[in-house]
């Protein structure tokens, strides 16, 4: 498992490289205003598809939230050797004015792909 600490501006897309082959497993965030409101979002996607969203529950900043993980691509591969290139990042966006912020993305590399046996 690794965690990377990242500082993310208002409304604007983020791109941080994958720091090697895995998920993303856990995603939390501080607002660090109070002019965060409560459904303001964090999503961080792999291209266009979201793979952890976090929602702010409360307008008081400075509290950890928690992401939850998109049902459908949460187990999305980043590889940094990958030859597509949103494979290689991690896109960071916001959704209405939540203010800077700092997030802790917990990245599982115990990532794996099966293969068939033909493969090999």
């Amino acid at each position: 498992m690794k965690t990377l600490i990242i500082e993310h501006t208002d409304q604007v897309t983020t791109y941080v490289p994958a720091p090697c082959r895995g998920t993303v497993a856990k995603v939390t965030c501080v607002f660090q205003t109070n002019t965060v409101e409560v459904g303001d979002t964090v999503v961080v996607s792999q291209g266009a598809s979201a793979v952890n969203t976090v929602t702010a529950t409360n307008t008081a900043g400075l509290v950890v939230e928690t992401g939850v993980p998109d049902s459908t691509n949460k187990g999305l591969i980043f590889d940094p050797a990958s030859e597509t290139a949103s494979e290689q990042v991690l896109k960071i966006t916001d959704t209405g004015a939540p203010g800077n912020k700092i997030l802790c993305i917990e990245f599982d590399d115990s990532a794996y792909v099966q293969q068939a046996a033909s493969e090999a």
